[in-house]
């Protein structure tokens, strides 16, 4: 009976025992863990150092893009989102002369504009047929290089007319028009300008205007040469500058 006594007592000091030492192991970590970790300073995720290490990262970062002078441009257009559902011009609008002429001078204005940078030497338009029809950054710089272009111009004009004015007032149009622009430094893959212009045109109906339809482009087209005009404003200052 002592036997079993003494048994029973030796066991809950053992299990004090243990359990007091636990709860001072585990009172004393969060100390250890807030003075003693070294901080984490860099990304250590495969992913991350998959797509770029943190030491280019760093270097980017830390760096700036010189605009080399007699530089010769490429000009890519992307299509905009109103684009392949052109009311203006009805279904078909890619055969229609009078749409191809429209783009045709969106080309020659931004062209011209920028042709008038001081440390640009030519533009070019980088043809479709070098390119996917969803092309990625290492696609484009790859045709850029094939032009000899250390420069790459993207924009993309989305406009239409707003809808009060084409149900309600037959007289009178008003539009809107949004030109995106990005300037890639073909050498780095860098993109150091960005610009986004919206910009929007009312006019009432003129002898010039055989039907409402002509009111119309006329509206719309005017809102995307003063959106073009405020993009291409900006990127040549940039040019000039850098």
């Amino acid at each position: 009976m002592k036997s079993l006594f003494y048994l029973l007592a030796a066991s809950i000091l053992f299990f004090l025992n243990c359990t007091t030492m636990g709860a001072g192991g585990y009172s004393s970590y969060p100390s250890v863990y807030m003075n003693e970790e070294p901080l984490l300073a860099k990304s250590l995720f495969a992913s991350d150092n998959a797509i770029i290490s943190q030491a280019a990262i760093d270097t980017i970062l830390s760096s700036r893009i010189k605009i080399p002078e007699n530089s010769k441009v490429a000009l890519i257009k992307f299509a905009g989102p109103t684009e392949h559902n052109s009311s203006t011009y009805g279904y078909g609008y890619w055969r229609s002369e009078a749409y191809l002429k429209l783009q045709q001078s969106y080309v020659d204005t931004l062209t011209s504009k920028i042709e008038h940078s001081s440390k640009i030497n030519s533009v070019s338009v980088l043809p479709s047929l070098l390119t996917p029809q969803s092309p990625t950054i290492p696609v484009l710089r790859e045709a850029s290089v094939r032009l000899q272009s250390p420069l790459l111009v993207i924009y993309r004009i989305n406009s239409d007319i707003y809808e009060e004015y084409r149900v309600f007032r037959s007289n009178k149009s008003k539009a809107y028009a949004t030109v995106e622009v990005v300037l890639l430094d073909v050498r780095t893959g860098i993109i150091p300008f960005t610009s986004i212009a919206t910009r929007e045109y009312q006019s009432t109906k003129t002898k010039e205007d055989t039907n409402d339809r002509d009111l119309i482009r006329r509206t719309e087209q005017e809102a995307v040469n003063r959106a073009l005009d405020k993009v291409a404003e900006e990127l040549i200052h940039f040019l000039n500058t850098n």
